[in-house]
């Protein structure tokens, strides 16, 4: 379709006779996408009838698409030519049309418009890759495996044409075992030997669409050397159950699981089992590790020893009494050979039992019939599974042949044994009150019922009989019935569970004791406050525990690994209370802690850099062993210091070799996409001296700036204390004072003829005025007073008023051409 320019003139006119301006548009050659910036498009000339003139240029308004390329510029007086910008690119599959409205309006008040509409034409244009081969700088990497079969898809290549062709793959050098096909896909065409053939190939994939035009990219393969056979893993395992060990050994040739128990609350870092593993091809080292990672258990990477990694509760909320995994041995090409584990925690007789109810008081009128239950004991275990509880009678008339007895196949029943009548002389003797105390375990043999004697409470009572007092716990800020029972005779108060400090420091019981009276029975109540003592028994927890890291063997010296660092903290130490050390797997010390004391966060740093070059360096694996100890006090010495582990992995990997291949789920086995980028920063390039200078320019402009303010602000002080010292030094030529004026207001100038200096002060003197005379009847002296404030005062004969003026003029202190008079009034 060959391009045209529709032109359509719209005239705006005002209903009365106007001359409006007139369009002239040139047609330009066809506008094709893709053209450069400052194309011609067309040539506008505008005519306006005299005496009229253009106001302005030419503008485009209304335009569609409102984002466009084009604009005006003016040729000559008249003529105006339009132009493309380059901004927005003209692309055909984009936008195919273009309508700009030129709108001009004269001095006289007339306006046209012209519309243009201008249709894109399209070109064809070459191909483009998407993916990896989007940038042309870039090369394509890709690993296989040697024994990749015949057939297999490695690659596929991905293209896109403007025009949505068809578009052709082609691959070159021809004969270099690989095929493409007519969608990019790449494949193998021959089989690979590692050790005797090529273990690269330099591709290049040319994409053309139906007119020829084409692109390449380049794709370089390399060949990974197989491992062919497994490791061979030889593990011996603890079983422990009961305190009582045994050994399991299993190899992972014969394919079986291995199934063993352990007893909860085993020490951290217990060792319970041992493995090891030999390869056929020994190609390098082999490495230990549990599939899948376990919080509980940990192997050591190099030596194969399973330890126990943190502590097993089976009373824990969450906790799994089922852990399995797989121990494996791997080579450095990830072959593997493993022996899956199944451990069953055993839980043990580790927690006491506590009741909902330690002082039961049953009140019976008489008679009390035989077997009527008096006391239900509910006592719990938190033991999983729950262990057995006995109840057993300690003290009082329980038991056989006793008034009471426990219920059969239900001790924590109590019943009473015989019939009870109140004038009975058994029950008068006893005083009608019986107290027994029944001792309840989990296990055969009580063990639990020896409880830390915290303290004792004591009452008196005068009445009779005489204190006698039973005592007990109403109620606490906390709840503390599983941890303090109170004795009901005694007043003995003792804890029944371990108290923890991290967690209550301080308990309040309040404690009741109540008299012997059953019908108004008095009672007094105290309040017993028990303070726990901290003890340092709590070990130092890092985040995280378990890190894996990969670094390569260039790093220098005093670089943090991966910007790695502990984040530990303690219950009960300060985080400044804290050192780190690496007790093993830190073969020729690469590695350290940076700082190694006072820092709850170390940083992981290589202390020494690493020489696989000469030889005197394999090892590329280590496996640290970290403990953290909190014994790193300000003053004293750690009497009990606890100790936290971290193990951290670290695989060193040479700089100078491709990397190891990489699973992905987008990838096949055995393939790996590798983006290599170049870095092309020189520091001789231009812009490294032109900011320098730049910068000095600014802190020189920065530095003469400052200067100029410090001098500005030294002159302005320097005037302001001239200035200053020039107005304390003047002083008046002379002052009269004259007493006796009669005037309200007074006007004092004071002048300097000699410094040009004038300065203006008014004085405002207020004068009672006394408007009234009257004769004092005593004296017979004559007196002026205010009639409305009714202020008075002696009038004096005119001779005296003379006589005053005269003694109170002063003569000049300073002769002078003028004087400056000052009137004072006096009054009596």
């Amino acid at each position: 379709m060959m391009p045209f320019l529709y032109l359509l003139l719209v005239l705006v006119a005002a209903p009365d006779v106007l001359a409006f301006p007139n369009f002239s548009i040139e047609n330009a050659s066809p506008l094709l996408e893709n053209v450069s910036e400052h194309t011609r498009v067309a040539v506008i000339t505008m005519s306006v009838p005299p005496p009229a003139s253009l106001i302005g240029d030419p503008v485009i308004i209304n335009a569609n698409p409102v984002v466009h390329p084009f604009v005006l510029s003016r040729r000559s007086k008249h003529q105006w030519e339009l132009f493309t910008t380059g901004v927005p690119k003209l692309d055909f599959e984009m936008v195919t049309l273009y309508s700009l409205i030129v709108y001009a309006k004269d001095s006289q008040g007339a306006a046209a418009s012209q519309t243009i509409l201008i249709q894109i034409m399209d070109v064809n244009e070459p191909p483009t890759f998407t993916g990896t081969f989007a940038q042309r700088d870039q090369v394509t990497e890709i690993y296989i495996l040697e024994d990749t079969a015949p057939g297999t898809v490695i690659y596929r290549a991905a293209a896109k044409d403007p025009e949505d062709a068809v578009l052709e793959y082609f691959l070159s050098p021809e004969g270099s075992g690989f095929t493409i096909d007519s969608i990019g896909t790449i494949s193998t065409a021959a089989s690979f030997d590692f050790e005797r053939g090529a273990r690269s190939f330099s591709l290049a994939i040319k994409v053309v669409d139906p007119g020829g035009l084409f692109t390449t990219g380049n794709l370089k393969i390399f060949l990974i050397n197989v491992n062919n056979r497994d490791p061979v893993l030889t593990c011996s395992l603890s079983n422990i159950e009961n305190g009582v060990l045994s050994v399991t050994s299993i190899k992972s040739t014969l394919h079986n699981k291995v199934n063993i128990t352990l007893d909860e609350e085993i020490p951290i870092g217990r060792m319970i089992g041992v493995c090891q593993a030999t390869d056929e091809d020994n190609l390098g080292d082999l490495t230990f590790e549990l599939n899948p990672w376990n919080v509980y258990f940990a192997v050591d990477k190099e030596h194969g020893t399973i330890v126990t990694a943190a502590r097993l509760d089976v009373e824990r909320a969450g906790f799994a009494r089922v852990q399995s995994f797989s121990i494996k041995a791997c080579d450095q090409d990830q072959r593997c050979s493993a022996i899956p584990v199944t451990i069953y925690i055993h839980g043990i007789n580790d927690n006491s039992p506590f009741c909902d109810q330690y002082l039961i008081r049953y009140t019976g009128k008489e008679v009390i019939a035989n077997n009527t239950i008096v006391a239900k004991l509910l006592c719990h275990d938190l033991d999983e599974p729950p262990d057995v509880i006995y109840y057993a009678p300690n003290l009082g008339p329980i038991g056989s042949g006793q008034l009471f007895e426990q219920v059969p196949n239900a001790e924590n029943f109590i019943q009473v044994a015989e019939g009870m009548d109140y004038e009975n002389p058994k029950m008068i003797a006893a005083g009608h009150i019986y107290e027994m105390t029944i001792s309840v375990f989990d296990d055969q043999h009580p063990s639990h019922t020896a409880f830390y004697k915290v303290g004792r409470v004591s009452a008196v009572d005068e009445d009779y009989p005489p204190n006698c007092v039973t005592y007990k716990i109403i109620s606490a800020d906390i709840q503390v019935t599983q941890i303090f029972w109170i004795h009901p005779l005694s007043g003995m108060i003792e804890l029944t569970t371990q108290p923890d400090y991290e967690t209550v420091k301080q308990y309040n019981l309040t404690v009741e004791g109540v008299d012997c009276d059953r019908f108004h029975p008095r009672t007094a109540m105290t309040i017993v406050t028990v303070d726990i003592e901290d003890e340092n028994d709590e070990a130092p927890v890092c985040i995280p525990s378990l890190y894996k890291a990969v670094i390569f063997d260039n790093v220098v010296a005093g670089t943090n690994v991966n910007g790695f660092k502990l984040n530990c903290h303690d219950r009960d130490s300060q985080d400044f209370e804290m050192h780190v050390e690496i007790v093993s797997g830190n073969a020729n010390h690469h590695f350290g802690f940076d700082p190694t004391r006072g820092s709850n966060t170390p940083k992981l740093i290589v202390k020494s850099p690493f020489n696989f070059e000469s030889g005197a360096e394999l090892q590329r694996q280590y496996h640290l062993m970290v403990h953290i100890t909190d014994d790193n006090l300000k003053y004293g010495k750690a009497t009990k210091p606890r100790t936290g582990t971290a193990i951290i992995d670290i695989y060193v990997t040479r700089a100078n070799v491709p990397p190891p291949p990489t699973a992905s789920p987008e990838q096949r086995k055995g393939l790996t996409i590798v983006y290599t980028a170049i870095n092309t920063y020189t520091s001789s390039d231009w812009y490294i001296p032109f900011i320098f200078t730049l910068m000095a320019v600014f802190f020189a402009g920065l530095f003469s700036w400052v200067c100029f303010l410090l001098w500005r602000y030294r002159n302005t002080m320097k005037c302001c204390q001239k200035m200053a010292k020039e107005v304390s030094k003047l002083k008046p030529k002379g002052i009269n004072y004259i007493a006796g004026g009669r005037n309200q207001t007074e006007k004092i100038i004071m002048e300097n003829r000699n410094k040009k200096l004038e300065v203006l002060t008014e004085t405002v003197v207020y004068e009672t005025i006394f408007d009234g005379e009257a004769v004092d009847p005593v004296s017979g002296n004559v007196y002026e007073y205010n009639s409305r404030t009714g202020a008075r005062k002696w009038k004096k004969p005119q001779h005296q008023e003379l006589s005053l003026v005269n003694m109170y003029s002063l003569p000049e202190s300073h002769p002078s051409e003028e004087s400056t008079s000052l009137q004072i009034p006096m009054q009596e």
